[in-house]
């Protein structure tokens, strides 16, 4: 027992960074258990404030796999399965080479990366643009690959399969539960490849568990937010969340 606890108190970081890494993991997860999406994009960010991106990343899929984990038996029912038969393979193809990435890359270009993707992916679907309903096989693959690169990397999967599926004329609920399956399967893969490498310890599996609780909250507040949001309101709140976001971030990195 008294193992057990040390190594708890081990993982355990100051006060006030605990306190900042609840706030981040509750925002992130609402905002994701509402528009589907967003958890890595808004939490990585956040947390490289207190930690190197080389942890924030692997604590970042731990957190959303185990939020995740919640959402799934409602998602698999409404999620455009058709898309994701392609999408996920491709992606678990590229994830050991966004994970390779992450073990050589420095921290301050991975911000410069993080910053740039997320404020490349609001700018375009702040246009508005539309994609054909059905996209040929091979460009749903490169979707799809691409993410996978994303999760290893950033985990940040979410530009791309954003893109995808809500520049598509489809049902806000079909796109959210797609989302959030297409997540879980990228957060699994990316967090085996994690645990081979040596990217994933235990101090982040512990530093996830002490956090759960932001993520049930979280996951509970979205999902009631979700159900009072029509289509054009649920698409107007999630780009207003990344555009902040994205701001956020670029200062961040300008900053350094």
């Amino acid at each position: 027992m008294d193992t057990l606890i040390s190594v708890f108190a081990d993982a355990m970081p100051p006060a006030p960074d605990l306190a900042l890494a609840f706030a981040a993991v509750l925002f992130s997860t609402t905002l994701k258990a509402f528009a589907g999406f967003g958890f890595g994009l808004s939490v990585v960010p956040l947390l490289s404030l207190i930690m190197h991106p080389a942890q924030a990343v692997p604590m970042a899929l731990m957190l959303d796999l185990i939020g995740s984990s919640q959402l799934v038996p409602m998602a698999r029912k409404k999620a455009d399965w058709k898309s994701l038969k392609l999408l996920v393979p491709a992606a678990f193809v590229c994830i050991p080479l966004g994970v390779y990435a992450l073990s050589v890359v420095p921290g301050d270009s991975l911000r410069i990366a993080i910053a740039v993707i997320l404020l490349a992916t609001v700018a375009l679907m702040a246009t508005g643009a539309r994609l054909p309903e059905h996209l040929p096989v091979p460009a749903v693959l490169g979707v799809g690959g691409f993410a996978g690169m994303l999760s290893g990397g950033m985990a940040m999967p979410g530009p791309p399969v954003m893109v995808y599926f809500l520049a598509r004329p489809t049902a806000a609920a079909v796109n959210r539960s797609s989302l959030l399956m297409f997540f879980f399967f990228t957060d699994v893969g990316s967090i085996a490849t994690g645990l081979i490498s040596g990217i994933v310890g235990l101090k982040i599996i512990l530093l996830a568990i002490m956090l759960s609780p932001a993520l049930i909250l979280g996951n509970i507040t979205g999902h009631w937010l979700f159900g009072k949001a029509h289509d054009t309101l649920y698409r107007r709140i999630a780009l207003s969340l990344l555009t902040i976001i994205a701001l956020v971030t670029l200062v961040e990195a300008i900053r350094g």
